[in-house]
């Protein structure tokens, strides 16, 4: 694009574009938390959000926090870099040197002088860090480190007014601060002499926090109460390391007694329980021996169910390609909306507030060339003595003789915003007239009786 005709021709280089990879710690703990900040830099802009590759590392499980891509603006030298940053969380289980691989990002964004983003991928450097083991006499099998922890318990009633043949539901509940869920053992109860416990499928999950994932485990317990008398629940205890203070600490629920009265009804109560056992295995008998009848589904048999399940599929087609039709608008309307002239005009305003000259001509360019749309010269000098904007050609020639002929861009600042200011009287100018002329043409097409 020609920007100016004494100016020459607007060229275009590669942007530089590189991505770096820190860790917050170059020595952890088994099971520690070590945070990953992967941070990509372009000497241009981004047209769309960079991709961070999800690796593999050895020994260990990393895992990426969600919506915690940050933007920021870094200064290296004179120059302003736009970076974005992404973070992680790696979990060391292997005690030993380990290293973090080399990380692909990729990038969309113009060249330096452009405007059209181009896509690129750049790679971070392997980064190494050691995982050093427990402290001396701790077991490893179970270790469990964590900035804070929580051990509590819930029951489905109160434990008073019990009986033999009551059943009860118990929940125990560890939350471990900067732990995964997959990381807290299972806690394994004694046996009874009351009754009989039938553990359930645990609960596991993890919360997002602003730097690391809190895990949380629940262990439901259901009790069968099958003797009557005076019975102690015991202590439940949880052992961890803390990681704030480096010390073993032991989290607990103290043991408590519960009273369990007798149930004349007991042995009635046992024996239909074994009853239902007996009658529940021989429903599943009977199910395995009728594979070979004809298969039915809610009423339905393989081809009904078939032709139901086509037609559930091509409606959920249907609204796919709806979805994916409305996404196409939208982005292409994004688009348009890049490349408008209002749009770029905006952009070369910020550009010319944020005092950098460089970039004010790289926007002024893309600028001028959606605004010309092949209806005026190549460069705005040509443009305005077409137009015969005397302001706007004295501020052009100011500004050349001070930017270029005098070699100094750097000190042009203010010579640019005057420019800018008659760039924006003259397109103001220009668009109500033209405004005027389209309303005019339309007047004499649709003439209105008064």
């Amino acid at each position: 694009m020609l920007l100016l005709s004494g100016w020459g021709i607007a060229q275009t280089k590669p942007a530089s574009i590189w991505a770096t990879a820190r860790l917050s710690k170059e020595q952890v703990m088994v099971g520690e938390p070590l945070i990953v900040t992967v941070t990509v830099y372009t000497s241009t802009w981004f047209t769309k959000p960079p991709v961070f590759s999800e690796i593999q590392v050895r020994g260990a499980v990393m895992t990426k926090l969600e919506s915690r891509t940050g933007a920021k603006t870094v200064t290296i030298g004179r120059k302003q870099y736009p970076a974005i940053e992404q973070r992680f969380v790696i979990y060391p289980n292997a005690i030993g040197q380990n290293t973090l691989p080399e990380i692909e990002v990729v990038t969309t964004g113009p060249p330096e002088g452009g405007y059209k983003g181009i896509e690129r991928t750049v790679h971070t450097k392997s980064r190494s860090f050691d995982v050093l083991a427990p402290p001396e006499g701790i077991d490893a099998t179970n270790w469990l480190s964590a900035y804070d922890l929580n051990l509590t318990e819930t029951w489905d009633r109160p434990l008073r007014d019990l009986k033999a043949g009551d059943i009860l539901e118990r929940r125990i509940t560890i939350k471990a601060q900067g732990a995964l869920a997959a990381f807290i053992s299972p806690i394994v109860p004694e046996k009874p002499d009351f009754g009989t416990i039938y553990p359930k499928q645990p609960i596991l999950g993890n919360i997002q926090g602003q730097t690391l994932f809190n895990g949380s485990r629940t262990e439901i317990l259901t009790y069968l109460l099958e003797e009557d008398g005076s019975f102690t629940i015991p202590e439940v205890s949880v052992q961890w390391f803390n990681l704030r203070n480096r010390q073993l600490e032991t989290e607990s629920i103290p043991s408590f007694t519960i009273d369990i009265a007798d149930n004349p009804d007991l042995e009635f109560i046992l024996s239909r329980q074994k009853e239902l056992q007996e009658e529940l295995d021989k429903e599943t008998e009977r199910l395995e021996e009728e594979d070979e009848e004809p298969f039915e589904f809610m009423g339905l048999n393989w081809w009904q169910l078939t032709l139901v399940i086509l037609a559930a599929s091509g409606i959920l087609s249907l609204i796919y390609r709806w979805i994916k039709k409305i996404e196409f608008r939208r982005k292409e309307a994004q688009k348009a909306k890049l490349i408008s002239e209002p749009y770029l005009f905006k952009e070369l305003e910020k550009a010319i507030s944020s005092n950098d000259p460089e970039n004010s001509i790289q926007a002024l360019a893309r600028w001028y060339d959606a605004y010309r749309q092949g209806k005026y010269g190549a460069s705005i000098y040509e443009f305005a003595q077409d137009k015969h904007q005397e302001t706007l050609l004295n501020e052009l020639v100011k500004f050349g003789e001070i930017a270029f002929k005098e070699d100094r861009l750097a000190q042009s600042t203010s010579q640019l915003k005057s420019l800018y200011t008659a760039l924006s009287d003259t397109r103001t100018s220009l668009n109500k007239e033209s405004h005027s002329k389209n309303e005019e043409a339309w007047m004499n097409i649709n003439p209105t009786t008064h």
